[in-house]
């Protein structure tokens, strides 16, 4: 398969890129940072399968323009997931403006972007995949959370409807819910303190990895995957 991953440049979307291309996957990298997309471990066993495109997801025609560069470079995109995230832990009351308006530009924008990138390509072949990395959020209350609550509930929202919509289309919509995941956009103090209760970014990787395995009949609509010992 033909797949972009959006904030591959560290956590999640690395281990996801990662674990792909290992599977022998064609993988598109987009991150607002080049230098992240250099980083990632598998480049040189796998550089004629990886293709690298710096795009700040908050921005529609950075977004598209990659598209259209992934899809002239591979000839198609077959799976886009949308992985690219930012938040704030602080009380609302005390999330600035432009605070919660960055975490909503890149956390449902970016996702909404997305979609809208790749439909024009997927609908007209009749077949793709999109995959959503969302939240436990979604689902369970966190305090100091609310400005990434917010963005992770409507991505959720935006996967429920497009599936609806695009069912008779050949693409499928699916929603990875991941619970607390070892990864830097955690406080040190706290990965320092429950770090060892965490998942690892290899984990959803490998989850991802499994999901495109599935048949080609079944559509897996949402996934929720935490800790062993349950949410932080």
């Amino acid at each position: 398969m033909n797949i972009w991953v959006t904030g591959a440049g560290k956590g999640i979307g690395k281990a996801i890129a990662e674990e792909l291309l290992r599977e022998g996957h064609k993988v598109a990298i987009s991150a607002r940072n080049r230098e992240s997309l250099d980083s990632l471990s598998v480049i040189t066993a796998y550089s004629d399968s990886l293709f690298r495109v710096p795009v700040d997801v908050s921005s529609f025609k950075m977004v598209n323009d990659a598209a259209q560069l992934i899809n002239e470079k591979f000839g198609s995109i077959d799976v886009l997931i949308n992985n690219a995230g930012v938040t704030q832990f602080k009380p609302i009351m005390d999330t600035s403006i432009d605070e919660f308006d960055e975490i909503i530009d890149v956390n449902l924008k970016g996702v909404m972007y997305g979609m809208k990138a790749v439909l024009p390509y997927m609908t007209g072949r009749k077949t793709g995949w999109i995959i959503n990395i969302i939240s436990v959020t979604v689902n369970k209350v966190f305090t100091n959370s609310g400005a990434y609550a917010s963005s992770k509930a409507g991505v959720l929202a935006l996967t429920n409807v497009l599936r609806e919509e695009v069912r008779d289309k050949g693409i499928k919509v699916t929603s990875i819910i991941p619970g607390a995941t070892y990864t830097e956009m955690w406080p040190e103090g706290v990965r320092k303190k429950y770090g060892e209760r965490m998942m690892r970014p290899e984990d959803i990787g490998k989850i991802v990895a499994a999901l495109l395995r599935s048949p080609e009949d079944v559509m897996m609509e949402e996934i929720t995957v935490r800790p062993r010992l349950g949410d932080l």
